[in-house]
C-alpha cells in the first residue's frame, strides 16, 4: 500500500499557526491602543490643586516671636487688665467709652507719628475687615491654637489668605472710635485656644513654648 505524503498536511498546520499568531499580535496592539487612550482620559490631581492647601507652619521653627512694632520709641498707652494687678495699674487698664467702662483686652501702642505695624510670627491673614468701633482690623493665625488681632489700622498693606513672615509690616498704626483718646495708635490682642491671653507673655517666646 502507498503511503501518503505528510507534505500537505504540515504546510496546512504551518500556515494555521502563522494565521493564528498574526491575529494574537495584532489583537494585542489594539488593546495597548485602546489601554493608551483611556489612560491620557484620565485626570489625575493636578499640582494646582494641592498647591491651594493652607501652608501649616513648621513646627520646628527657631524663631522667636517678636513685639507687633520695630520703632523704639512706641509706648504702651494702655496696658492689658489682669486681676492681678494693683488698683492703680488695673484703673489704667480700663476703656471708657461713653458712659461704659470696659476692661483692656489687649495692650494699645502709642507713639506721636504714625509706626510701622509687623506681624508678631509667620502665619496665614485669615481677616481683614473694618469696624465702626474698632476701625480697621487684620487678623493672622499663627497655628491651630493661636491667632494675634491687630486693630486701629491704617494703610493695611495684606489681603485674607496671604502668608506673612515674622516682622513683616502689615500696616501702619492708625484710628478707632474706641480709643480715640489715644490719638495714633495699635490695639493688639492675642487668642489661644480661643481665649484672650496678655500679649507680654508670648513676647520673645518659641511657637511651641506658649
Amino acid at each position: 500500500m502507498k503511503k501518503k505524503s505528510l507534505l500537505i498536511p504540515t504546510l496546512y498546520v504551518l500556515v494555521l499557526f502563522v494565521i493564528t499568531v498574526g491575529v494574537y499580535l495584532t489583537k494585542k496592539e489594539f488593546d495597548k491602543s485602546d489601554e493608551k487612550e483611556a489612560f491620557d482620559n484620565i485626570n489625575f490631581v493636578s499640582n494646582t490643586i494641592l498647591n491651594r492647601s493652607i501652608p501649616v507652619i513648621n513646627s520646628i521653627n527657631e524663631e522667636k516671636i517678636v513685639r507687633p512694632y520695630i520703632n523704639d520709641s512706641v509706648k504702651i498707652g494702655r496696658g492689658y487688665y489682669d486681676a492681678n494687678l494693683s488698683l492703680e495699674e488695673k484703673e489704667k487698664a480700663i476703656v471708657l467709652y461713653g458712659d461704659t467702662y470696659m476692661q483692656n483686652t489687649g495692650i494699645d501702642y502709642v507713639m506721636d507719628d504714625i509706626f510701622d505695624v509687623v506681624s508678631v510670627y509667620e502665619g496665614t491673614v485669615v481677616d481683614v475687615n473694618e469696624d465702626e468701633l474698632l476701625g480697621k482690623t487684620v487678623k493672622i493665625r499663627h497655628n491651630s491654637t493661636l491667632i494675634s488681632v491687630y486693630q486701629g489700622l491704617a494703610n493695611i498693606e495684606v489681603k485674607k489668605g496671604d502668608i506673612v513672615v515674622t516682622g513683616q509690616k502689615i500696616a501702619t498704626s492708625g484710628l478707632s472710635k474706641l480709643n480715640e483718646n489715644l490719638g495714633n495708635h495699635l490695639h493688639f490682642e492675642v487668642y489661644q485656644n480661643g481665649k484672650i491671653i496678655n500679649p507680654t507673655v508670648i513676647y520673645e517666646k518659641k511657637l511651641g513654648d506658649i
